[in-house]
């Protein structure tokens, strides 16, 4: 008895945890949890990169191209020729995509080393300019380092064809990997959907839950695509113009930098912005006055800025327009963790999110 009290002595007992304490430690609990689950997914996303990119890109194709499917049901043909119709015309349109803009683009690619030429030799000018007249020759002689004699030999370094096409051939499996994954997740999401969305439904316990989940994924499927056909239009436009601007400026090959600039808009604030810079690096090679390569970009420029201001608010809709701060923090993300493919995933993920919230918590998502 007496070692008994003197153990107690030793250990005094902790005062009881109320209901509160109890209450902020599960909290605490909870919280740490999810961020744990947040953690593990976040690396889970980014290991099945290869698998889970051209499959996310295959289902937000898919509900762009739902409307068309179910119209053509609705005239008879079954789902399973109606995916495979969409599937091919996805296909003819990246042939022609690539056909069209990334192969004749290529000739310029293999040219970067005279735009970085020139871009140094621009920057030496600058630089030569603050630091004075005096030692404008020396400036520019250091940092071109060498003069052009050097500047070819870099070129001629730099234009072996064997460095240029191993890295292409050992990205080739992964590339023809992830081309028939996105195809394939077409066709079935497409053929599949309606039991897919009966799938879904299935886990509603009440009729109210079926009828909000049904109604969230015809207003997903149906904005996402009034979105990105809407965008499309636009972006075709802003192509025109594009190609419109780089013809009066003597830029060769107009319609190919329209398409660019067209593809390149789908992505916010990143494509444009890379295209500035591709017009003006392409035009510092093209023209001898940097002022026109300067002049070209700067007309892009008030183009995408009037399309971005102006035009595609008042054509997309007030229900679709979402917050350039979230687009900017979804885009930055999904760049960071899945690259090109991720920038052109933010978009349509928050348009799905938003129209989730929307039917959750109507009267505080529209401000967003």
């Amino acid at each position: 008895m007496r070692d008994d009290q003197e153990h107690q002595g030793a250990f005094p007992q902790l005062p009881p945890i109320d209901a509160t304490s109890s209450r902020a430690v599960d909290l605490g609990a909870k919280i740490a949890m999810m961020l744990m689950a947040l953690i593990v997914l976040f690396i889970a996303l980014e290991a099945a990169f290869v698998i889970l990119a051209p499959m996310s890109l295959g289902i937000v194709l898919s509900l762009v191209l739902g409307p068309l499917a179910a119209n053509l049901e609705r005239r008879g043909l079954k789902p399973f020729i109606v995916a495979a119709l969409l599937t091919l015309l996805t296909a003819v349109s990246l042939a022609l995509i690539v056909a069209g803009i990334i192969l004749p683009i290529r000739d310029w690619i293999a040219r970067s080393p005279d735009i970085w030429y020139r871009l140094r030799e621009l920057g030496a000018l600058l630089e030569a300019q603050m630091a004075g007249i005096e030692r404008a020759a020396e400036q520019v002689g250091e940092a071109i380092g060498g003069g052009a004699g050097g500047g070819e030999v870099g070129l001629r370094q730099q234009a072996d064809p064997l460095t240029s096409v191993l890295p292409a051939l050992k990205l080739a499996p992964m590339l023809i990997g992830q081309f028939l994954i996105f195809h394939v997740t077409i066709y079935f999401f497409i053929a599949t959907r309606a039991e897919i969305r009966d799938y879904v439904l299935s886990f509603c316990l009440s009729r109210r839950a079926r009828w909000r989940v049904a109604r969230i994924f015809r207003d997903i499927e149906r904005g996402i695509s009034h979105y990105f056909a809407t965008i499309a239009v636009i972006n075709c436009g802003l192509g025109l113009v594009t190609a419109a601007i780089c013809w009066a400026f003597g830029m060769p090959n107009p319609l190919v930098w329209g398409g660019l600039a067209a593809v390149l808009n789908f992505v916010p604030y990143l494509g444009p912005a890379l295209m500035t810079a591709i017009l003006f690096s392409v035009g510092l090679i093209t023209f001898d006055p940097v002022l026109t390569a300067f002049l070209m970009a700067m007309s892009y420029v008030a183009a995408n800025l009037f399309e971005g201001q102006f035009l595609t608010p008042s054509l997309v809709g007030r229900r679709l327009v979402l917050n350039p701060l979230l687009v900017f923090c979804a885009l930055s993300f999904w760049l960071w963790l899945w690259g090109a493919a991720g920038a052109f995933l933010a978009t349509p993920i928050l348009l799905a999110g938003k129209v989730v919230l929307r039917h959750l918590t109507p009267q505080h998502v529209e401000r967003f």
